[in-house]
């Protein structure tokens, strides 16, 4: 336990076996299972809530890295440095490999099952199944406290009790409201998706883009960068500006349910019983197919956007968790809208343009040859969405 943060252990009622580094954190074997402690820079707010949501989730049978009480009931245990800890379930898995298909088709119908149950989540039902927590444990304390305290005379013990009573009452209630207060002010800490702001969101960034254009054209002496952007902007431009046209246009959009945020094969833990889902840092409200949207696009472009895993993936989720016809568009428009291209052009407008690392040169060759790959996927898309 010589190592920094690992002490905080000691406020939890674990029998810890052994510790050993893993990225920026500590896994940590103990009596009851694989454990993981990582350092904590967040809210206290946000990481209450994502308790009440992934407790719910762990109810529902759902393998998901959600944090541990301490010996006095916190979800943030402080180190002598004052450093914040947070302690989570972890599960003996590797995770996902973007190689066997397999596997990324498991961690596909895992998400649409992830999806399912975050629709089932009634957060009313959550927070009073909390309050409800909350009051047995303050009147457990005050049992406890009764005890230890020395019997009065009848006459002054029968005074007490009703003082003790109507003090209880007007401290239980003080204690209710502001538990309360704090369960209604947890979401303004959780990024929110704003379906209104999409278009717009969308138009902001194809005003970027031909900012980008106008400088690069401007300039006399190109960077190798520069020169390709030149020969590859208009196509990647004219799927900008249709993705926003649609986006424009949507009449209906899709019902907003709890995401993950940043699906990906990288949390994404597979084993013997294992199918975990972890880090859950960017929990938020939106439309689920934004999940869905992320994790294909991570792994098509590793397989340089091959069709046939893209109709799997696609199949292995709307199989589990069928998508509506708003889903489809709002989806299409996801694929439509060249993300990773504007990433590249928003590097380059902040980043000093004199010199550009040859990586993103790479990227964005790697997005040029990779153009008539995706635009096929796109077709087949379409079809499901129009």
């Amino acid at each position: 336990m010589s190592e920094r943060g690992t002490g905080v252990l000691e406020q939890y009622e674990l029998e810890v076996f052994r510790t050993w580094r893993t990225r920026g954190a500590f896994l940590c074997e103990t009596g009851q299972g694989l454990k993981l402690l990582k350092e904590w820079t967040g809210s206290d707010k946000r990481i209450q809530l994502e308790y009440e949501v992934l407790s719910a989730l762990e109810e529902l049978g759902l393998q998901v890295d959600c944090c541990i009480c301490n010996a006095e009931g916190n979800l943030i245990s402080v180190d002598d440095d004052q450093s914040r800890y947070v302690l989570r379930n972890w599960y003996e898995g590797r995770e996902c490999s973007t190689r066997e298909t397999g596997e990324i088709l498991a961690a596909a119908k895992l998400l649409a099952k992830l999806h399912q149950n975050f629709r089932r989540l009634d957060v009313e039902h959550i927070q009073e199944k909390k309050r409800e927590e909350y009051l047995q444990e303050r009147r457990k304390k005050e049992e406890q406290k009764e005890k230890q305290q020395e019997e009065a005379p009848d006459e002054k013990n029968q005074q007490n009790e009703k003082e003790d009573s109507a003090v209880q009452g007007m401290v239980e209630a003080a204690a209710v409201a502001e538990h309360e207060k704090d369960l209604k002010d947890m979401p303004g800490d959780i990024p929110e998706f704003v379906p209104e702001a999409f278009a717009k969101i969308l138009d902001r960034h194809n005003r970027e883009l031909k900012r980008t254009r106008s400088f690069v054209k401007a300039r006399k002496r190109k960077t190798d960068f520069e020169l390709v952007v030149i020969g590859g902007f208009e196509k990647f431009y004219r799927q900008a500006e249709e993705a926003a046209e649609l986006a424009a246009s949507i009449g209906t959009l899709p019902e907003c349910w709890w995401c993950h945020g940043e699906y990906s094969h990288h949390h994404v833990l597979l084993g013997n019983e294992v199918h975990a889902v972890t880090d859950f840092s960017r929990l938020q409200k939106g439309v689920q197919v934004s999940d869905l949207y992320y994790f294909m696009r991570k792994i098509l472009e590793k397989h340089r956007w091959n069709l046939k895993l893209g109709r799997q993936l696609l199949d292995t989720y709307t199989e589990a968790l069928p998508l509506t016809s708003e889903e489809w568009k709002y989806l299409y428009i996801l694929f439509l809208y060249p993300e990773k291209y504007w990433k590249q052009m928003n590097y380059y407008v902040n980043s000093n343009k004199a010199w550009i690392p040859a990586r993103n040169v790479d990227k964005l060759r790697a997005l040029e040859s990779q153009f008539e790959a995706r635009k096929l996927f796109l077709e087949e898309l379409r079809k499901k969405a129009v």
